[in-house]
């Protein structure tokens, strides 16, 4: 039987530890709330899953210099570019989630990618919270000037009367958002217009100028613009909702009658899954204060993107729309990653 001064002491020593532990909690919480209110307290890294050049590069770039401008810490982009953007995701949702590694992220590695490869190294919507939507990429339905079809109605009727319904159109690549869209065009009209998959927009552009391979194709409108200026190409629609500033006498697809065709490339800004929302907050009136800057909106829209920042509800929106939409389509068509 224990003694009553060894009751005691053996009471004082967990109260000892109670008050320890009491005064840990009471600590943690402003240690954690000055780490916030201190963001960011080192170098932040934008993480690109592209080569330097491309429009998530240049978004990068163009927002890394004003935010290093503005808050007095240097933000570096870090270009990883890799097959497909998974290695650069990866890398990006396994980071410290403390706002100082952000994924700048498109359509493909957020909405396509998990439709289209199994065994994904991370999911988009356990592993990442939406910051921003940045810019968008239109994309164009353009046709050599030999073909006769002046709007996408005229090209639905023209593919209709050839040998089985069918004409080839390309794409920079098998499940870009381009080649998803003609296959959307697909699946709205019953045809069965055959994708051909180019290396890159630069190939597939060239292809449609030629007119020998194919007669049109989905372009990045921004490369296609002077093409378009100088008439070697002929502009039938723009996929997105409204008109873009570069071409504004280009009706979109769903002007010319086909309800909801809405497809593009969206470029946005992820962190961490754990991340602090008061630091998601910061960063997403940081990035929404420069990209309503008239020199960064007149700098962005000149390289033929369309300025599109929001809240971070609206980009989680974006990301599982576009994934249900394109899901269903890759379905429909059969696409299978090469």
């Amino acid at each position: 039987m224990y003694r009553y001064g060894s009751i005691n002491r053996m009471g004082e020593r967990m109260y000892q530890r109670i008050r320890c532990l009491m005064a840990a909690c009471v600590v943690l919480t402003p240690i954690t709330g000055v780490a916030q209110q201190n963001y960011p307290d080192k170098p932040i890294r934008l993480v690109v899953p592209y080569a330097p050049g491309g429009n998530t590069d240049i978004l990068a770039r163009t927002v890394a210099q004003r935010i290093t401008d503005n808050w007095g810490k240097q933000v570096v982009v870090d270009n990883r570019g890799s097959a497909n953007g998974i290695a650069a995701a990866e890398i990006s949702a396994r980071s410290t989630p403390d706002g100082h590694t952000v994924f700048v992220g498109s359509t493909r590695e957020m909405s396509v990618n998990p439709h289209l490869f199994g065994n994904m190294p991370y999911n988009v919507e356990r592993d990442f919270l939406p910051v921003s939507q940045g810019t968008i990429t239109p994309i164009l339905l353009a046709v050599h000037p030999s073909l006769s079809a002046q709007n996408v109605k005229e090209l639905v009727e023209y593919a209709k009367k050839q040998p089985g319904g069918s004409i080839p159109f390309g794409s920079p690549g098998i499940g870009t958002p381009m080649h998803l869209s003609g296959e959307l065009l697909n699946m709205m009209t019953g045809l069965k217009m055959i994708h051909v998959a180019y290396k890159g927009g630069g190939p597939v552009t060239t292809a449609v100028i030629s007119g020998q391979e194919i007669k049109f194709g989905y372009l990045g409108m921004g490369p296609a613009i002077p093409h378009v200026k100088s008439g070697r190409i002929r502009p039938l629609a723009l996929t997105i909702t409204k008109r873009a500033a570069l071409l504004p006498d280009v009706p979109t697809m769903i002007e010319q009658g086909y309800k909801d065709f809405n497809t593009n490339i969206w470029f946005a800004f992820f962190l961490p899954a754990g991340t602090p929302q008061a630091i998601v907050r910061k960063l997403n009136g940081e990035i929404n204060r420069v990209l309503h800057m008239k020199e960064v909106v007149d700098f962005l829209v000149s390289t033929g993107v369309e300025i599109d920042p929001g809240t971070p509800e609206a980009l989680r929106q974006t990301v599982l729309a576009d994934k249900a939409k394109y899901g269903q389509v890759i379905k429909a068509a059969n696409i299978k990653a090469q």
